[in-house]
């Protein structure tokens, strides 16, 4: 039986019990890591997800891609429970609030993502992940079958506080997606194999 779920749950507790300041302070340092990377890397098209309260924040990171003219496309989560990913120009006016699932999101009226290797590097969020950059997210998959189903390519860089890396191996699925990084605000993970 996996060890996903209470995995999941330690955590999800883990991170609801850190302070404001603490998070602050973590979203800077991520925040500044994130721009040096898509700048190091001269990234121009890239995915990233919209935080939800206790997640890494990155309206600062899409706002500071916008303005160097970076192609920036964020997740649309449809009615029959699949993503999508929607061209977002403008914070001001092209999102708007998922009241069932409480989350910012772009409007349907925004950019379809062209082809699934259009871009090069997501930016994933996570509840937990371990050495081998195994990753467990809100547990619904989106992530993982919006990668599998469209063969993505590209680079998967979680965004996480370091006090999410579980020293418990996460029992990874067949079709579970392995992350080719994380960053924290202590580091950058890269996948650790024995």
């Amino acid at each position: 039986m996996s060890n996903k779920s209470q995995i999941r749950d330690k955590f999800l507790k883990t991170r609801s019990f850190l302070s404001k300041a603490y998070k602050e302070e973590v979203n800077k340092i991520i925040e500044r890591k994130v721009n040096h990377y898509i700048e190091r890397y001269n990234l121009n098209k890239i995915a990233i997800y919209l935080a939800t309260e206790n997640e890494p924040n990155t309206l600062n990171i899409i706002q500071t891609s916008l303005k160097k003219g970076i192609e920036v496309y964020v997740p649309l989560i449809l009615e029959n429970n699949t993503m999508e990913f929607r061209r977002i120009t403008n914070l001001e006016t092209d999102l708007e609030k998922n009241k069932i699932l409480n989350i910012l999101q772009p409007k349907k009226t925004c950019e379809l993502l062209p082809e699934n290797n259009y871009i090069n590097t997501m930016f994933i969020p996570l509840v937990a992940f371990d050495l081998r950059l195994n990753r467990i997210g809100m547990g619904r998959g989106f992530y993982d079958r919006w990668i599998n189903e469209n063969d993505y390519l590209g680079y998967k860089i979680g965004l996480s506080a370091s006090s999410q890396l579980s020293n418990e191996t996460i029992d990874a699925e067949e079709f579970d997606v392995r992350l080719d990084n994380v960053i924290t605000e202590k580091e950058i993970y890269v996948p650790f194999f024995e």
